[in-house]
């Protein structure tokens, strides 16, 4: 099924390419600009700092001050984003230099296996990227060394196995994804049985924070580690299409302890709903509020729920810390953006849009190179599945899930063919996400939408079964 979608999908982005519209929106998320001046001005910034440190010798990391998030990645993603090759090949290579200083120092228990990374400290992607760019021997065995050495890397040991589908261990399972992924598109072999364990106790993290039944007592809600999670299980769900393999295949391994009942796009869809609008604080003065901050009150480091600064923020976490934490936005924005383009419902872009806004005007960037890498580690994907998703919207005016809504353009009258289907509610927003005209009990075929002026809007209808379509019309 999942494979089955995505050729719809891919089919459809093909025929934006032959069919594009001249439909003009917003093509990029609020303070876009400002997000690019800062991606280069603070990342040459870091890059320059970076020549000049020296890192702990012992197997430590200063987390704050050196590559945490993966700074080798980053830089790399800003040559190709920019298309310049420097400064920011020189700053990945320092970047290399600041991680392998860990990693080198890094042995297990007897001396015998290098580069015994710590499961949360294990970053892949700037090491196989700069494998495959500039064939360093050191990157080249250190794709390997990334997926199977290190804690967490032995899944087929069961007495570990079973302890690892635990929330707890969501960030080091995702890093382990990652490594597995990161190896096959060096070249390496997949290792099926254990891609089959980590992947399946990722969808398992999902499905503890889904239901809020937790394997450990020991738990807790927080949207930054769910994101890290959706990161992993996004590259794995886009490695398997493009290669022709069915996402939900690894699922039904027979050594696996926990089969998913959710594809990965409804688990994500799922977690990136109940993060916004069901999940709570369990415990703490804030105990019964949403996770979600509409409207954050206080300023940067000490932001509160009070309201008055216009941003929006998930908590930290749904224990102890439970304040709105903005500085982890750009961390849990992309999520928002992919299920916006696997399911083209504009809520998950309105509010990955707004989770952007406020982490681009109201993160201190310059504060450390932690703070910058967190912001730029995946947010290049947010702008890509944005647009894509955008694109998407603009052909997909006909007919969606047996509804047809015509005429379009549409002067007053928005007709809507149900093909049997009973509706329960329908919005209208802008081009810039504001709901301009809605109804909870829309059980009519016909909507007026005269009170408008001229210009582009999206439809979105729910049925009574809980099917929804968003459509792109022209009000004239």
């Amino acid at each position: 099924m999942e494979l089955l979608y995505q050729k719809l999908r891919q089919f459809l982005t093909v025929a934006t390419i032959l069919f594009i519209s001249t439909f003009k929106t917003n093509a990029q998320p609020p303070l876009f600009n400002q997000w690019e001046t800062n991606m280069t001005t603070w990342g040459d910034y870091w890059g320059v700092y970076l020549e000049t440190y020296d890192p702990p010798t012992n197997g430590g990391m200063n987390e704050q001050n050196g590559i945490y998030y993966d700074a080798q990645r980053i830089y790399f993603q800003i040559a190709d984003y920019t298309g310049q090759e420097e400064p920011w090949n020189t700053h990945a290579q320092e970047a290399e230099r600041v991680y392998r200083v860990y990693l080198d120092a890094r042995f297990n228990y007897n001396g015998t296996i290098p580069w015994y990374v710590h499961g949360w400290r294990r970053f892949s992607h700037g090491i196989m990227t700069d494998a495959q760019r500039t064939g360093d021997a050191i990157s080249v065995e250190g794709v390997v060394r990334m997926r199977d050495n290190g804690a967490f890397a032995n899944v087929l040991t069961t007495s570990y196995r079973e302890s690892w589908h635990s929330e707890r261990r969501s960030r080091e399972i995702a890093y382990m994804v990652s490594s597995h992924i990161n190896a096959e598109k060096f070249g390496h072999a997949r290792q099926q049985e254990a891609l089959a364990h980590y992947v399946t106790m990722s969808m398992r993290h999902l499905d503890e924070w889904i239901t809020e039944t937790y394997v450990d007592p020991i738990h807790r809600l927080a949207p930054f580690m769910v994101a890290l999670t959706a990161e992993a299980l996004i590259e794995f769900y886009e490695w398997e299409i493009e290669n022709g393999r069915d996402p939900s295949v690894l699922f039904t391994h027979p050594s696996v302890l926990y089969n998913p009942t959710r594809t990965i796009t409804e688990a994500l869809t799922e977690v990136a709903h109940h993060m916004r609008y069901t999940a709570t604080v369990e415990s703490g003065i804030n105990i019964g509020k949403l996770m979600w901050v509409d409207d954050m009150g206080g300023s940067n480091p000490n932001w509160n729920d009070e309201g008055g600064s216009g941003y929006s923020a998930l908590r930290y976490e749904s224990i102890n810390n439970a304040n709105p934490a903005p500085v982890l936005n750009m961390l849990i924005a992309p999520l928002y953006a992919w299920v916006f383009k696997q399911t083209t419902d504009i809520d998950y872009i309105n509010i990955g849009d707004k989770l952007w806004e406020a982490g681009v005007a109201t993160t201190n960037i310059g504060w450390n190179t932690k703070i910058y890498n967190q912001n730029y580690r995946w947010s290049f994907d947010y702008v890509k599945w944005r647009n894509e998703g955008m694109q998407i919207l603009n052909i997909n005016e006909v007919t969606e899930n047996g509804i047809t809504i015509y005429p379009n353009p549409v002067r007053e009258i928005l007709t809507v063919n149900n093909k049997g289907q009973v509706f329960k509610s329908y919005k209208i927003y802008n081009t810039i996400g504001q709901v301009v005209q809605f109804s909870s009990s829309f059980n009519d075929s016909k909507i007026n939408i005269s009170p408008l002026t001229s210009g582009i809007y999206f439809v979105k209808i729910t049925s009574q079964s809980g099917k929804t379509v968003t459509k792109k019309i022209v009000k004239e």
